[in-house]
């Protein structure tokens, strides 16, 4: 069988929703996509009407299938109105077989442009497909290429080839059916490595280390590399009881599998350590940056104790909580009726013609001791406390107030973004105020960007898409922030009904340093203009990230520090600023 299926295993919901829209243009009894190697022919997804032509999951052989057609033609493309009427396929073992047919076929490429698979429309009987018919097909083709071409920059770490951070986090965060194990480990005295030997012997190390940790006999588990030398890695408990006699059988075998001395790279073997904290995840989410942040913390611990150890957790420890947890949950309960939050406002810019398009509205809590705290300090305890709903609304309805008071400074319309947290965004209560004002004529809600982070699209999928449908229905405008940090948009991107989206601020941060970020951009750029949504990147704050941006040439659209800093309201007002004519 074509092993291939298994690494675009991830598409399979884009696929099928890729074959229903086709099914609904195309009158053909079979629609399908199939991944190929020059010996086999794998059925990924399969639609079928009258007849059962093509089983979904049955693999063919690559030399007997009209897909070879496909990829062995230069433009990847072919379309046969009769199978019995066309010297190609005339002595077809398919002709053969059927009698007669038509068929119309797209290949799919990969990143490195190689034809892996094929889009197609069959039937059993002659079929006139018309010049709009093939157009949709390499349309729809593009959009899988171009999704495959994406994947592969979003959810593998470059160097080492286990799980990148941005997935990792994702997958950490949205662990619920089982209790699992998580691991933070950090290799003792790397930079030595790196110092005696050379970064090109460092990242062979690197290498090294993740191929053993994939390859452990762990339960289900998943490894990944954070940034630099740390690692990540995951495993699944049966039940929560089994923690502590497991925890300590895990650790063993993967500090066993650093520990084992490197040979091959240099003339002499390198022995590697690592300190490590170990936590238990549960299913408790609202917990859950708990757990993880204790994991962390047991290691740095490590780390300053004296290295080449790991540490469990144990509930009973306040390394489990945030420092000054209980001291943000008192002063918080007072924060809103003392007028302590504000908003502070970012311009987002066209990265060509470096003028305004939009602005975000930021939440700050501005406390008369603690000073400002950060958001993500303060709103998962917000959130616990269940008071986030009240900050929230405040957020939305002086948003809405400033928004109206830059458009009568600046004379032109402008359109200001807000953020919703998950639970926000499931609220019954905020969506059917959001529906209300809506249907408010003075409210100018074509105005307002509602930015929803891309980990509500990870759960209740369905519940997710018709909750954007409904309010993008209403008229809001829609975003989906932190693109790319997990594979679950992309499945979704085709049915999404969003304008923008935002790139994960991590591929801002290695924009520079990393080739491969600036392919990264340029693949999901090339992806959201065939979808014809618009393209954010975040947290710019360099004038090198800045300068690679624009010399990518493309439709971009940047925020963050160097092309401004986020102010409160009356500053924006006076500020002196390149007023531009165009919106996201």
């Amino acid at each position: 069988m074509n092993n291939s299926h298994i690494r675009y295993e991830a598409l399979h919901p884009l696929v099928e929703e890729v074959l229903e829209k086709l099914s609904e243009r195309i009158g053909v009894n079979t629609l399908f996509f199939a991944l190929n190697d020059s010996y086999s022919n794998f059925v990924v997804k399969a639609i079928n009407h009258e007849r059962q032509l093509i089983e979904e999951g049955s693999t063919h052989v690559f030399q007997q299938v009209l897909c070879k057609l496909v990829v062995d033609e230069t433009d990847g493309k072919v379309s046969i109105n009769e199978l019995l009427h066309d010297p190609l396929t005339v002595n077809h073992p398919v002709t053969i077989a059927l009698g007669n047919g038509s068929f119309l076929g797209v290949a799919i490429r990969n990143a490195e442009n190689e034809k892996i698979g094929t889009l197609c429309a069959f039937d059993d009987r002659p079929f006139d497909f018309k010049e709009q018919d093939v157009a949709l097909v390499e349309r729809y083709a593009d959009i899988i290429s171009k999704s495959i071409n994406v994947e592969t920059y979003v959810i593998k770490d470059a160097l080492t080839d286990v799980y990148n951070e941005r997935y990792m986090n994702r997958l950490i965060s949205s662990v619920t059916i089982h209790p699992a194990f998580l691991m933070v480990l950090n290799l003792d005295r790397f930079h030595t490595i790196n110092a005696t030997h050379g970064y090109r012997v460092g990242n062979e190390v690197l290498r090294k280390i993740a191929e053993r940790l994939k390859y452990l006999p762990l339960p289900n588990h998943v490894v990944g590399r954070m940034d630099g030398n740390e690692f990540v890695i995951l495993a699944e408990l049966e039940q929560e009881q089994d923690f502590e006699q497991d925890a300590k059988t895990f650790a063993d075998l993967i500090m066993g599998a650093i520990e084992k001395p490197i040979v091959g790279i240099t003339d002499q073997p390198i022995q590697v350590t690592a300190s490590s904290g170990v936590s238990l995840l549960t299913g408790d989410m609202t917990n859950r940056q708990t757990q993880i942040y204790a994991a962390e913390a047991l290691m740095q611990q490590v780390k300053h104790e004296g290295k080449r150890r790991t540490s469990f957790v144990n509930p009973d420890r306040s390394v489990e909580q945030h420092p000054f947890a209980s001291v943000l949950e008192v002063e918080l309960s007072h924060a809103m009726e003392r007028g302590q939050f504000e908003l502070y406002y970012q311009w987002i810019v066209d990265a060509k013609q470096e003028h305004f398009v939009a602005v975000e509205a930021l939440l700050r809590w501005n406390h008369p001791v603690l000073g400002f705290v950060s958001p993500s300090d303060f709103i998962p305890i917000a959130e616990k406390m269940k008071i986030f709903p009240d900050i929230g609304r405040f957020t939305i309805c002086q948003a809405i107030q400033d928004q109206r008071r830059l458009e009568a400074a600046f004379g032109r319309k402008i359109s200001v973004a807000v953020n919703l947290s998950a639970n926000q965004f499931e609220s019954e209560k905020l969506f059917s105020e959001l529906i209300r004002l809506s249907e408010e004529s003075y409210f100018p809600k074509e105005r307002l960007i509602l930015e929803i982070r891309e980990e509500v699209l990870q759960t209740r999928r369905r519940f997710a898409i018709n909750r954007l449908e409904q309010l993008r229905h209403a008229g809001y405008r829609l975003t989906v922030d932190h693109f790319g940090s997990h594979y679950a948009s992309l499945n979704s991107l085709l049915r999404l009904p969003v304008q923008a989206v935002k790139l994960d601020p991590i591929f801002t941060r290695r924009l520079v340093q990393n080739q491969l970020e600036q392919s990264m951009i340029r693949s999901v750029h090339s992806l959201t203009s065939v979808l014809n949504i618009a393209l954010v990147i975040q947290e710019v704050e360099t004038a090198s990230q800045l300068q690679q941006i624009q010399l990518l040439n493309e439709q971009l659209y940047v925020q963050g520090y160097e092309v401004h800093h986020p102010q409160p309201i009356e500053q924006l007002l006076i500020e002196d600023v390149v007023r531009g004519r165009s919106e996201v």
